[in-house]
């Protein structure tokens, strides 16, 4: 009689468990690749005022972020950057990263430069979209950007059942 007790009590423990738990099946990955202009790139609101966070960035529709995602997911990116110009050598970088970006710098004469400066690049997700942020690791406002940003963003479905 013990026995029987103790089984019963196994087996209901075992159906208790077993109907509250997900079976993970693997991953879906979506790639999207972007190309960022310079035309892209909006100044946040409030730039340049007392205690404001300057920075500039440029938002993107993205259909795979999704509620799932959101709950289940991951979302990755990664910065193209060249490190040997002259023989236009390059690596993707995973995002946040401080990488070198060619700038526009206003001279003395009126006139504007190209210059190359370090940036922080980093990104934000949300569902149905993807925000791309440059923001100068002083704090101020960045430069406008001259050249465009090669970014590429991985969303990770996970597949549960």
């Amino acid at each position: 009689m013990k026995k029987l007790k103790l089984f019963a009590m196994l087996a209901i423990a075992m159906v208790t468990m077993t109907g509250c738990t997900e079976k993970y099946y693997g991953a879906q990955v979506f790639t999207h690749e972007y190309e960022i202009i310079p035309a892209n790139w909006q100044r946040n609101e409030g730039a340049n005022l007392p205690g404001a966070d300057n920075y500039l960035y440029a938002e993107f529709q993205n259909k795979d972020i999704t509620r799932d995602v959101m709950a289940n997911g991951t979302v990755t990116a990664d910065v193209y950057s060249i490190y040997d110009v002259q023989n236009n050598l390059g690596a993707w970088n995973p995002l946040p990263y401080v990488c070198p970006i060619e700038v526009l710098v206003k001279n003395d004469d009126g006139s504007y430069s190209t210059v190359i400066v370090a940036e922080n690049v980093r990104f934000e997700w949300n569902e149905g979209k993807v925000t791309f942020i440059i923001q100068d690791l002083d704090g101020y406002d960045p430069e406008d950007i001259a050249s465009p940003l090669h970014i590429r963003v991985n969303v990770t479905s996970n597949l549960f059942l």
